[in-house]
């Protein structure tokens, strides 16, 4: 019945995301080797939430069988846990032991609580529509695609994609775990402050957490983990890291970019393994903050990538040394606040992001209102979806 179940959401999963890929795979495939292409192309459209529901059911087949939990019988209790809705669209994706004894017991909503909900709230939406959005709209316009661009400016667009990334799927989380946190749950950390990381494994510790725990819970450790050798070992984190790929989306860009940073990630455990690399000294650890969020920054332009052919734009871009009149001061300028905060976060060394201002409704409305001011002032004013809503 485990199996069953298993391979039940697996297929749906494949079904709805995968056959489309596959298609085209085939189509590309007959006409490289000189036979016409697919002509019908099936379209095919996604139901809300899929990769993240079917996770989420898959994490209770596995708890249940291993015996870290034990199921519930009650059919509704389930439902919310695997549809919780500030949580569906976008994550974080919850473990069963942590979201569904919360449902079972009664939760009791504190002043505390929904002053602490609130602005996170806030705060998440905050950073999506004043910094994610304009970096968003500055991508567009300086880099639609990789046939036209300006030499080297792909040097400084890779940095305002991780920032417009962050700053979406950090927003969404935190307006997650907000609202949540208002009902009286408490939903998992997501992000904690990634960018300050001086290695890719510490990047990777701190980057969508719940999903890279999901990866190396019920996949790195089921295929063996660390346990049977550095080669297995490394073999093991490529698989983890072509199916966090594969994950995201089903393009060739994304089984690029799992491929990609599965390598930067074996290249660092190797040189870590024969001591080329040393932690946490000065300037060493300064540049290994930078390396770790430029190497990150590349990977996000495959996201972007439509064929094969286009690597090879991105290579030819790269060889060039960018413009440094097209740095934008002023995009740069609107992520601020987000760098403030981060960085007032790592200095208290916080767990969960946290103003604390619960008990200080006074500071909670003053740091609202001068980011109400700060929003006016860059916020483009414009609809833009949730970077993560296409995966």
């Amino acid at each position: 019945m485990f199996i069953f179940g298993v391979s039940a959401n697996l297929l749906y999963l494949a079904a709805f995301k995968y056959f489309v890929f596959v298609w085209q795979l085939f189509s590309d495939l007959k006409i490289s080797f000189g036979f016409p292409g697919v002509i019908w192309k099936p379209e095919i459209i996604l139901p809300i939430g899929i990769s993240f529901y079917t996770f989420h059911n898959i994490s209770y087949l596995i708890e249940v069988y291993d015996k870290r939990i034990n199921p519930t019988k009650n059919f509704f209790t389930f439902a919310i846990y695997d549809l919780f809705f500030p949580l569906l669209l976008l994550g974080p994706i919850e473990r069963p032991g942590n979201l569904i004894p919360q449902i079972e017991s009664k939760q009791t909503i504190t002043k505390e609580k929904i002053w602490n909900g609130i602005s996170l709230f806030l705060w998440g939406v905050f950073i999506k529509s004043t910094i994610a959005d304009p970096f968003s709209r500055y991508v567009e316009i300086h880099a639609p695609s990789f046939e036209s661009l300006e030499p080297g400016i792909l040097w400084i667009v890779a940095p305002v994609i991780a920032f417009q990334v962050y700053a979406d799927f950090f927003g969404y989380s935190l307006c997650a775990m907000g609202l949540a946190e208002m009902m009286g749950f408490q939903l998992m950390n997501n992000f904690k402050r990634p960018f300050f990381s001086s290695n890719p494994s510490e990047f990777w510790s701190k980057w969508h957490i719940s999903l890279s725990t999901w990866l190396r819970d019920y996949v790195y450790i089921k295929l063996g983990g660390n346990r049977h050798g550095f080669l297995r070992e490394n073999t093991n984190l490529m698989v983890v890291w072509f199916l966090a790929g594969i994950w995201h989306g089903a393009g060739y860009g994304f089984v690029i970019w799992g491929i990609y940073l599965g390598l930067c990630l074996v290249l660092y455990r190797c040189l870590k393994h024969y001591g080329l690399v040393k932690e946490n000294i000065g300037f060493i650890s300064l540049f290994g903050v930078f390396f770790t969020f430029y190497s990150f920054s590349m990977g996000l332009l495959l996201f972007r990538i439509q064929s094969p052919f286009e690597t090879k734009l991105i290579l030819q871009n790269l060889s060039s040394f960018p413009n440094l009149s097209s740095i934008p001061l002023m995009i740069l300028w609107t992520a601020l606040p987000l760098i403030l905060f981060d960085f007032w976060q790592e200095k208290k060394d916080t767990d969960r992001p946290n103003f604390f201002i619960s008990t200080k409704p006074y500071s909670f409305l003053f740091i609202f209102f001068f980011l109400f001011l700060w929003f006016s002032l860059f916020s483009p004013f414009g609809k833009q979806d949730f970077f993560y809503f296409q995966f």
